[in-house]
């Protein structure tokens, strides 16, 4: 029986991870939120799976719960003999690097300050000698409508709108299914092996940014007018994921993705006219 804790099952990647281990015999789920009593806690745990954060604050609360909160879960992971850290970060870190493609190694080049925080959470975590998996991701999507890049082109092109595409001749592979996300976390509670490994998720396949857009408009049936404007001053990247792909990571296709997303905006378009 694999002890798990997971902090916290509250937001939207948390809710589908306890969703999913909720589904597995052999997992004993404990779940802890920011007001949790740590202090009635026991026992030892195999992994515990850190997916709270928050990304829109000033920046005092960035602080605390991106930071501070850090220091105080990983006292309670030596307390409690924890085997494992699996901390979802973010690719924010890099902030407005302009490259072809990023590595775990890649600079930071002026990040935000949700980024330096995630940052230094990251460094707290390896500096506390439990091993861990940090997951550095892009834009998380599925299954419930949110506001990332792809969310909000779908929008554009529903409403009909004027959209403005940047680096359109460039490689595009910025997303995240939050399935394919959900299943890499699966899989690295199960692994035998120590940790220690930072991992960039993306899609596995790298596809020009204006086919995507293209793609969407199709899907949506829209009249929407393409202004394409490429320059080399905003940022860009791709994210390197052979390390996760190593590790067993796979991703659906950004084609399917597009479509699902398309269903899904419908779906919530009916329920608010309901």
């Amino acid at each position: 029986m694999k002890r798990i804790i997971l902090f916290s099952p509250t937001g939207y990647v948390g809710s589908m991870i306890k969703k999913s281990f909720m589904e597995i015999k052999d997992v004993e789920l404990t779940e802890i939120t920011r007001g949790s009593r740590l202090d009635k806690i026991h026992g030892n745990y195999d992994t515990i799976i850190y997916s709270a954060s928050v990304s829109s604050a000033e920046s005092l609360k960035f602080i605390e719960d991106n930071v501070l909160s850090v220091i105080t879960i990983m006292d309670f992971c030596k307390k409690h003999c924890v085997k494992r850290v699996i901390y979802l970060s973010t690719d924010s870190i890099y902030g407005e690097l302009n490259t072809e493609e990023v590595s775990e190694k890649a600079v930071m080049v002026n990040p935000d300050f949700y980024g330096v925080t995630k940052y230094l959470a990251e460094k707290i975590i390896i500096e506390s000698g439990i091993p861990y998996y940090i997951l550095r991701m892009p834009g998380i999507v599925g299954k419930v409508w949110r506001n990332t890049y792809l969310y909000r082109l779908i929008d554009q092109f529903y409403k009909n709108e004027s959209i403005t595409v940047y680096n359109s001749n460039k490689l595009f592979n910025n997303v995240l299914d939050i399935d394919d996300l959900v299943h890499f976390i699966l899989l690295l509670c199960d692994l035998q092996k120590s940790g220690d490994k930072i991992f960039l998720l993306g899609n596995t396949e790298k596809v020009e940014l204006i086919k995507v857009v293209n793609y969407i408009k199709n899907c949506c049936q829209s009249s929407s007018e393409i202004k394409i404007k490429n320059t080399n001053d905003k940022r860009y990247f791709t994210l390197n994921v052979r390390k996760a792909v190593e590790y067993g990571y796979s991703s659906k296709s950004i084609w399917d993705i597009i479509r699902e997303l398309c269903v899904l905006k419908n779906e919530s378009d009916r329920r608010n006219v309901i």
